[in-house]
């Protein structure tokens, strides 16, 4: 990836100088998302036989606050069997608390 530009709406985030290119590296007012597929995804479900792959996208933070209703937020996944969700708000901290 040459710039990091937003997945929805084209804009380019600035980003954390990084030497190395496989590192992830910081993004400002944006997020990176990373998928290793989805089985029934009839674009990326690869098959894990030595050789992890993913995709990735970036998206903004403004893109997110204008579809914030879409968003939800998973917490307790390390925790439960089940995780927790809920609707994302914008201003609430990792406690759903403002």
């Amino acid at each position: 990836m040459d710039k990091c530009v937003c997945f929805s709406c084209d804009r380019i985030l600035e980003e954390e100088p990084c030497s190395e290119p496989l590192t992830l590296h910081p993004i400002y007012d944006g997020l990176i998302f990373r998928s290793n597929g989805n089985y029934g995804s009839t674009i990326f479900d690869p098959m894990p036989i030595g050789i992890e792959e993913m995709l990735q996208i970036i998206i903004c933070d403004d893109c997110i606050k204008r579809k914030g209703k879409r968003v939800t937020r998973i917490h307790n996944i390390k925790r439960k069997v089940t995780a927790d969700a809920e609707p994302f708000v914008l201003g609430r901290d990792t406690r759903g608390k403002i």
